[in-house]
Order: C-alpha cells, then structure tokens, then sequence
C-alpha cells in the first residue's frame, strides 16, 4: 500500500512539473504567473490572445482561449484553454479547464490535459488541490504595492505589439523581485494583458484570436493514480 501511494506521489510530481513548464514560472495554473488578471473581460466563446513570452533566455508561444461557458453549482464557470509551444516539450501541450472566477468557488473544478503525441487525460481532483495550493494567489486592481495589488497606475499609454496598437493602463508594480510593467486593455480577452516587461519575463502579444475550438483530440482519459481518490 505504501509503495503504490509513493508511486502515485511520483507521477503527481512529475505532472505537476509538466503543467508549470508552460509557464517558466511560479504562479501555477494562473496563465499569467502571478500577474494581474483583472477579471475576465469579454469572455466570449471562441475569443482569445495568443502571446509570445521569453523567460529565462527561452522563446514559446502561448494561447489562452474561451471556449464556452458552463455552470458550476449556481455559479458561472467557464471552460478555458491554454496551449504552449516549447521546444522542450516536443510540440503542443493544451490545458482545459473549468474555471470559476467570481464568489466563493473560485479556483479551476475540472482540468483535461494534453501531452504531444499523448491521448487527453482528467485530472482527479485531488490533484487539481494541491496544484493550486503551490500557485500565487491572484493579483488584482487594487492599485498597491504588496501582494494582491497591481502597484502604481502610471498613466494611459498607446501601446504597439505585433498583434497592433492598443491604447493601455499602464501599471507598475515593485517587489522583492524588482519592477514589473503592465499595459492591459479591455481590448483583449480572456485576459487584460497587451504587454508585460518584468526582472524575469517578457511578454507580448501576438495575435487576438477568434472562432476558436478546443485543440483537445480524442476522448478524455480517466487519470488513475495509485493511493490518490479520484
């Protein structure tokens, strides 16, 4: 019993450690690492951004979608997807996820997963647990410094980026980390973000997508681990 449950904690290990690659960061499931999200703007099905981030000298490029909306015991959830490219993972890989962003529910209550060349598998949800006991809590508007605050509005700025211009609030936010700068519009969904500069990342946005649909193939699998309830 022993050894399956240590065999179980092994492969949530190394999913785990999958589902952050994405990312090059901390921040978990959170698609911007720990940046501010400033709620869901316009979540239409179909919309999204496809952003092109460099992290730690290394280039990828990462979608963020809508794909529908859904309820979620009397709450309104959305299903989102995020897909990165990078080399190191040999292709596509596509997180699907059942996200709640409003009230006391929030947080991700379903997520399917998509390695290259690997059939979908769900999450149980206990993994999902503890995947989002390691993220960031989420930033939000609060114009402050510390944690949950997006720091110092510096002004309204028109902003280029290969997907075009845009015109921004800009936002700059100092921590033990150093100086992060933000420029979100309500222009670009799911997510704010038209641009970001910070100590360990940049970001840009390449791309405003639409018409949209899952890049999942197949039929989601039932993700089994040994001494984890499902």
């Amino acid at each position: 019993m022993m050894l399956s449950k240590r065999i179980g904690m092994t492969i949530v290990a190394g999913l785990m450690a999958v589902a952050g690659l994405w990312a090059q960061r901390p921040g978990g499931m959170n698609p911007f690492g720990g940046m501010p999200s400033f709620g869901l703007q316009n979540p239409t099905a179909g919309s999204g951004a496809e952003y092109n981030l460099t992290t730690k000298g290394k280039d990828m490029d990462m979608s963020v979608v809508i794909l529908g909306k859904e309820d979620y015991q009397g709450t309104p959830a959305y299903w989102m997807e995020i897909r990165m490219v990078n080399p190191d993972l040999g292709g596509e890989m596509v997180m699907k996820m059942l996200t709640v962003s409003t009230g006391t529910e929030q947080g991700v209550k379903r997520m399917i997963m998509q390695r290259p060349g690997q059939p979908p598998m769900e999450m149980p949800t206990m993994m999902m647990s503890m995947m989002q006991q390691h993220q960031q809590p989420p930033i939000t508007t609060k114009g402050e410094n510390g944690p949950g605050g997006t720091g110092e509005l510096v002004g309204e700025e028109s902003v280029s980026v290969p997907a075009g211009t845009f015109t921004c609030q800009h936002y700059r936010k100092t921590d033990a980390r150093g100086t992060t700068d933000l420029w979100i519009t309500t222009q670009v969904t799911p997510y704010a973000v038209a641009k970001m500069t910070g100590p360990d990342a940049t970001m840009v946005l390449k791309k405003v997508l639409s018409n949209e649909t899952s890049h999942i193939t197949g039929e989601p699998q039932k993700l089994n681990i040994p001494g984890m309830p499902q």
